[in-house]
């Protein structure tokens, strides 16, 4: 959401504008060159679908991105860019914000709905956490193997593996994960849920990443079992907050973030109820 972190530049009092461009796939390399030939720009902010296709155009890549396989900012140095994961950061503050205080305590099996750059910097953060088994669940199970095939290295320790979207097998893998995290989109519209109520057992922890509804059918049902959840705005917020301190060297405010935010969705700020339980 461009208002939000057009507010956190304006906060930390950069001069920096935000100009969108809009490009295809196919023309992503050629919209990089053009930001290492002009002096003009410090960085980009890089949406889906481009997150994963961006590491190998980057000339650096911070240990997010080169680990997640997925850039959403660059930074540019003189007519270098340099890429970064901030929904790494976002990521590990919703988990903060459900999972128990301690680390040690946190749980170590998970199911990951999604297969996109914002997926695969879940399971980024959930194999540098210590988890030990993660499911990975995608409509297209081939998006979902790719993601598992570029972890290859990094998750040899664990088990990572790539499921069908079957309601028999999203049951199975929760009934065994205290963790789930919806990665996938799926709730953005109200009303929906990514998966049947009845698959989720009792007390578990939920991430819903949807960023538009400060509760979803999904959180609602996970609550309503005795769960701990929260939404993908903390996320976002904190993602948000990291994004402009790349690109201008200053941390916005939180209260600056939050508000903007709230404008953003059309609600009352008090209205972004980011956790609860």
């Amino acid at each position: 959401m461009e208002a939000v972190l057009r507010e956190g530049l304006t906060d930390v009092g950069s001069p920096l504008e935000i100009e969108r461009w809009e490009r295809r796939p196919h023309q992503l390399a050629d919209a990089l060159d053009e930001l290492r030939g002009d002096d003009a720009f410090a960085g980009a902010i890089i949406a889906s679908p481009h997150k994963e296709k961006a590491p190998p155009l980057s000339d650096a890549l911070s240990d997010d991105a080169r680990i997640s396989g997925a850039v959403n900012v660059y930074v540019r140095d003189g007519g270098r860019l340099r890429g970064h994961n901030t929904d790494a950061d976002g990521i590990r503050e919703g988990l903060a914000s459900i999972l128990p205080k301690v680390k040690g305590k946190w749980p170590r099996n998970a199911v990951v709905l999604g297969a996109g750059g914002g997926a695969r910097a879940v399971v980024a953060v959930l194999i540098g956490s210590g988890f030990q088994h993660v499911a990975v669940l995608n409509r297209h199970l081939h998006r979902a193997e790719a993601l598992v095939a570029h972890f290859s290295r990094s998750a040899r320790h664990m088990e990572l593996r790539a499921r069908p979207w079957h309601d028999a097998i999203i049951e199975a893998e929760l009934g065994r994960a205290e963790l789930l995290v919806n990665a996938s989109g799926i709730g953005a519209e109200e009303g929906t849920s990514p998966i049947p109520a009845e698959l989720l057992p009792p007390d578990r922890y939920v991430l819903d990443l949807v960023l538009n509804h400060a509760s979803t059918p999904l959180m609602e049902q996970a609550r309503a079992t005795g769960g701990t959840v929260a939404s993908g705005q903390a996320a976002f917020l904190r993602a948000s907050s990291e994004s402009v301190r790349l690109l201008s060297g200053s941390v916005p405010a939180a209260d600056v973030l939050r508000s903007a935010l709230a404008a953003e969705l059309g609600v009352p700020e008090e209205a972004l109820a980011v956790v609860g339980d």
